[in-house]
């Protein structure tokens, strides 16, 4: 979803979000990587390239691969507890949901969508919870998906989201940063 998997690159929400805010946001988003891969990368991607803000936005390939939100849960929640500890402030992005009526035939070979799309609910609340908690800012990509009136023109595949999808992104990530002042 941050990478751009399937929209080109100047489609993306980071880069029209780049353009829109005017200042070096890098998309250090890996098609198909899990939390795990996040948590591994993170010192690399994010502190020794000396960011001063982080968005953390992963989980569904973690329900997708493995039917559980655990891991995912334990990797945002080590994500952002490193990122305030190493300085760099830690904004948590709520992902976007599944769009079961569009998703590839395909891939619902792998596993039971309608299962894992409860499971997305449960950790996307469990994330809401969290940020509360830790008084952790949200960008909140499920909400504004969910209350749009095509939900079906956002996706490619169900999962990942198209052009107009990412510019809805864009648009949600651009006025949390206003909001911030950062």
């Amino acid at each position: 979803m941050t990478y751009g998997f399937g929209v080109k690159h100047n489609d993306t929400w980071i880069a029209l979000a780049t353009g829109r805010l005017g200042c070096e946001i890098v998309n250090a988003g890996i098609n198909g990587d899990t939390t795990g891969g996040m948590l591994a990368r993170l010192r690399g991607d994010v502190f020794d390239a000396g960011a001063d803000v982080v968005v953390i936005t992963g989980g569904a390939n973690d329900i997708v691969t493995s039917g559980t939100a655990h891991a995912a849960q334990s990797n945002v929640a080590a994500m952002v507890q490193q990122s305030a500890t190493c300085g760099v402030r830690p904004l948590v992005g709520i992902p976007v949901p599944f769009d079961l009526p569009s998703l590839r035939p395909d891939w619902s070979r792998l596993t039971n969508f309608q299962e894992a799309s409860e499971i997305d609910r449960e950790y996307t609340q469990w994330l809401r919870l969290f940020c509360s908690v830790f008084r952790v800012p949200t960008v909140d990509f499920w909400s504004a998906f969910e209350n749009h009136c095509a939900r079906g023109a956002l996706y490619l595949d169900g999962l990942h989201p198209t052009p107009e999808g990412h510019r809805l992104m864009a648009g949600v990530f651009c006025r949390v940063i206003e909001e911030l002042s950062l």
